[in-house]
């Protein structure tokens, strides 16, 4: 390519100093032209946009007049005509009238056909400097619609576009005509260049230039052909002087090079003929051994280098392998040809450099780079939170590839057994099958016991050496993984660091699928009783109801709740209590059919699932027996307690066509059945809905309850647990029914979401917010950021990041001050969209929070991958803190969890000072709950940051 570049260069450079000169000039004035023209348009462009914008505001302001006039009185065909006039020979594309009904009156004007139409680039620049013009047509403090006009960025782009055609058609001819008379001077006063020569002395170059030049060449040739002269006279005086000093330098570099590398003569056979000190000292050899030896038996090319040595006129380069007498070593060669006076190659100068100490220390760091590369796969893939056996093997196939062995191996230890176990294996036997175990006993001959075990399978050939590193998970030795080699094998500093980087990649592995499977059967199984708890039971419903609708038969749901179970648990305590729901469960299970699924649901409320119900005789019959069965007396304390049971049943598709559905009947039968005296059993009928009625009217007047203004927010604070300072607040909605008062959300939530009554109120919640901050905010400092909840339907919403966007900047405010607290069911039923709306909010500075943490099933796989600031922990893990030992260990878990992601944890329904005492041991950083505050109303919640005073209310 450079010389490519080059022959270009000499084939368009002018050979003449006239053309040079005339090139210059041209260029010059090039630039100076497209300089000028550039300016000229820039001017032009930016004087034309503002007069027409002046011209349009002109033509608005003149032409709305006519406009409200005639929408006051209706006159739309005047409108129209006042429209079209005023568009005629305007810089307008269109003219357009919309009312407030929505009418539209549009008139479009004709295209330019005087103009040559012009280059988009243009068109696009001229519609980015002119903006549409909106007017509203308002008479008497009375809005009637909008004059809308649109500019034709086309017409103006054409006449911008033939003005500057004109203009440089006159800079062109302007220049055509420069140049040439420019071309004619220039050739005129330098024709004298040719006739310049050289004299050898002055008496002749005095002739010379007398004779030689014409009597109007100019001064500054003849000073030249003098000044060449005297130069000539004084280049013979030192050039003598200078090949002194460069035969001089020659020897001088001989002996540097001498010193520096490895050096030696050889004639054109390619026999050395001669060697220097560092030659004999660093092959090893006598110097009367290496003369005469063939160059090319003196080092053998590396596969990199090609071809060997041959004696040849041109330069040869490459890395070789010397034997010398301290092994081998590594050069780095350079043969480079001696020419006579008739251009033959006389010798050879051959010139090493040694290298060994060089490539070995690149090869350690390729080698570590290499090593890294696998930790951080094996770690891509830990993060994917895959099965672990897949991620043992691929421990294992890495190890062996980092170290260049051909076995590893994962154990897992038993310390109870004191057995270890081959979890996963890379070059072992087919009969090394995972999960055989041998005896084993953690300790300092674990090392031993691990070698032995690989020896006695491969034999000592394929396990001459071994190293081993541990995994250990918290202060659990789990396991360990071991490579074999071949050979004996001293492994270095950095190899173990190698393995100790797989080890600690799969304790974290392990640490989080412990932590994920604890998480998950916590969150669907209860503690007390061990039985499903209501979003395990939503689930077995779920697939008991697929299954009926495949099949022939109907599936069923049973709603139980103990009578007077909260007498006994006042009276007895919370231990008899609990244990008259453990005893109440195992009857439960007693009395249904094997399939059946048994759960609690919380409290004194439990959930029979039947998958396979041929009819309702069939659920009679269960339901008569737990009605006895749980009418029996309970041994509690060395006392006999009594309690009943009342049951609602509701059967699949009759009574609901999902679980949610089916639960609703079956609660609502069960509370039919305590109604009627309890100790019995209803099935579901239509007619116990007589809350239908209360509903519909609910519905109605929700949907006029935004209209009327009859929305409003509290605030909850939230409390800092190191500081004891009002961190933020949540913002919970409140109705307020003109007869009903305020109204619980727990009646009008659900159907907010139902109707999708949901999206205008919650963009209504997210203004009023925003509108509350920025009031605060000017009153007030430190203004705490407000939590707002985000509802289903919403984050499902197209929009939403754009409407939130919309609203913050239209109230002004930091968005830093929003926090949106969103359900793991919500985050999980669509992840990857979840992602990314969350990700546009994330990115625009407002918070996140996961609410109600612990009673979902949401992945931690997924979990990692939401741009989330926060765990907000359920109330139903913080209602029995720090007494219930199950749910302690959950909260201790999730905060444990929430931290190891760089996340804040928040609990809420904090009432005692029991809970505030437990979350402070568990290092929890917020609360949130009664026993801090109730929801506030706006104004004392700014009193409350005005006071910076948490009140308390237990």
């Amino acid at each position: 390519m450079p010389a490519f570049l080059t022959r270009l260069h000499s084939l368009l450079l002018p050979r003449s100093l006239v053309g040079r000169v005339f090139t210059l000039f041209a260029l010059s004035m090039l630039v100076f032209v497209a300089t000028g023209l550039g300016m000229f348009y820039r001017h032009q462009f930016l004087q034309h946009v503002e007069e027409t914008q002046d011209a349009a505001t002109t033509l608005v302001e003149v032409a709305s007049q006519a406009v409200e006039d005639s929408a006051v009185i209706g006159d739309y065909d005047t409108v129209k005509r006042t429209l079209s006039t005023m568009i005629v020979q305007s810089p307008f594309r269109s003219a357009t009238f919309i009312d407030l009904d929505g009418g539209v009156i549009r008139v479009v004007s004709a295209p330019d056909t005087y103009h040559a139409p012009a280059p988009a680039w243009m068109t696009q620049r001229v519609g980015r400097a002119l903006f549409d013009v909106n007017r509203v047509v308002a008479v008497g403090g009375k809005d009637y619609g909008v004059l809308r006009l649109s500019f034709d960025e086309k017409k103006l782009a054409s006449q911008l576009w033939s003005l500057l055609l004109q203009s440089a058609g006159l800079a062109a001819i302007a220049l055509v005509v420069s140049l040439a008379l420019a071309r004619y001077l220039l050739a005129r006063w330098l024709e004298n260049l040719g006739r310049l020569r050289f004299y050898g002395d002055e008496g002749a170059a005095s002739a010379g230039l007398e004779e030689a030049l014409s009597a109007d060449a100019p001064l500054e040739i003849r000073e030249a052909i003098q000044a060449v002269n005297r130069s000539a006279a004084s280049m013979r005086d030192q050039y003598g002087q200078r090949i002194a000093a460069l035969m001089s330098s020659l020897v001088q570099h001989k002996s540097a090079l001498d010193q520096a590398a490895i050096v030696c003569e050889v004639d054109r056979e390619g026999r050395i003929t001669g060697v220097n000190e560092q030659f004999v000292r660093h092959a090893g050899y006598a110097r009367e051994e290496l003369i005469g030896a063939e160059l090319a038996r003196v080092g053998a090319p590396l596969p990199a280098s090609g071809r060997a040595w041959t004696p040849s006129d041109s330069v040869w380069n490459g890395e070789v392998v010397v034997s010398a007498r301290g092994g081998e070593r590594q050069w780095r060669r350079t043969v480079v040809p001696i020419f006579d006076g008739a251009g033959l190659v006389e010798k050879y100068i051959c010139i090493d450099f040694d290298i060994t100490e060089r490539k070995e220390f690149e090869d350690a760091i390729i080698q570590n780079a290499k090593r890294q590369g696998l930790v951080a796969r094996l770690g891509r893939k830990a993060l994917e939170a895959g099965p672990l056996p897949e991620l043992f093997a691929m421990a294992t196939q890495l190890a062996c590839e980092g170290l260049q062995v051909r076995h590893a191996a994962v154990f897992g230890f038993d310390p109870d057994r004191g057995t270890a176990a081959l979890q996963a294996g890379h070059g072992f036997p087919p009969h090394a099958a995972a999960g055989a175990d041998f005896p084993h006993v953690p300790g300092p001959g674990s090392s031993d016991c691990l070698a032995r075990w690989g020896r006695g399978l491969l034999g000592a050939i394929d396990a001459g050496s071994s190293i081993e590193v541990f995994i250990v998970c918290h202060d659990r030795l789990y396991g360990a993984l071991a490579v074999y080699a071949p050979v004996e094998r001293t492994f270095q500093e950095d190899e173990d660091g190698f393995l100790n980087g797989l080890a600690n990649i799969l304790a974290t592995a392990i640490e989080r699928a412990d932590a994920k499977s604890r998480l998950t059967y916590l969150a669907q199984y209860d503690a007390l009783t061990g039985l499903p708890n209501r979003h395990r039971l939503s689930s077995c419903l779920e697939e008991a109801i697929a299954g009926s609708a495949s099949g022939a038969h109907c599936a069923g749901v049973m709603f139980i709740d103990l009578d007077r179970f909260k007498s006994v648990n006042d009276m007895m305590g919370h231990s008899v209590g609990d244990e008259l729901l453990a005893q109440a469960s195992r009857r439960l299970q007693d009395c249904v059919r094997p399939g059946d699924v048994v759960a609690r649901l919380g409290g004194d409320e439990f959930a029979v699932v039947l998958p396979h119900l041929a009819s309702n005789l069939e659920a009679d019959t269960i339901a008569r027996c737990i009605v006895d069965g749980l009418a029996r007396p309970f041994l509690l304390q060395g006392q006999q307690i009594f309690v009943s049971a009342s049951v609602g049943i509701a059967s699949y598709p009759h009574d609901g066509e999902d679980a949610a559905t089916l639960l609703k009947s079956a609660d609502t039968a069960m509370y039919s059945a305590k109604n009627s005296g309890r100790n019995n059993f209803r099935f579901f009928e239509a007619g116990m809905h007589a809350s239908a009625a209360r509903r519909l009217q609910t519905e109605t007047d929700l949907h006029l309850a935004l209209e009327r203004g009859e929305f409003e927010l509290h605030y909850q604070p939230k409390l800092r647990l190191d500081s004891g300072a009002v961190s933020g607040f949540e913002a919970l909605l409140r109705w307020r029914h003109p007869e009903r008062g305020l109204v619980s959300p727990l009646e009008f939530i659900a159907i907010l979401e139902d109707t999708g009554l949901i999206l205008p109120v919650g963009e209504w919640v997210i203004a009023e917010v925003c509108r509350q901050l920025g009031a605060w905010s000017e009153t007030l400092e430190n203004v705490p950021p407000v939590a707002i909840n985000l509802s289903a339907r919403q984050l499902a919403h197209a929009g939403l990041s754009e409407t939130v966007r919309a609203i913050v900047a239209a109230a002004g405010i930091d968005p830093r001050l929003l926090e949106f607290e969103l359900t793991e069911s919500m985050l999980m039923a669509d992840p990857e969209a979840a992602v990314a709306i969350l990700s546009n909010l994330k990115a625009q500075g407002m918070r996140l929070s996961v609410d109600d943490f612990g009673t979902g099933y949401s992945s931690l796989a997924y979990l990692k991958r939401f741009p989330l600031d926060a765990l907000k922990i359920d109330r139903t893990f913080v209602r029995d803190l720090p007494t219930d030992g199950d749910d302690a260990a959950i909260t201790k878990a999730v905060i444990s969890l929430a931290h190891s992601l760089n996340l804040k944890v928040v609990a809420e329904g904090v009432e005692t000072i029991g809970h505030v005492r437990a979350l402070e041991a568990y290092q929890c950083d917020e609360i949130q709950g009664y026993y801090v505050s109730r929801p506030l109303p706006a104004a004392a919640a700014a009193a409350l940051l005005a006071e910076r005073v948490v009140v308390a209310s237990v």
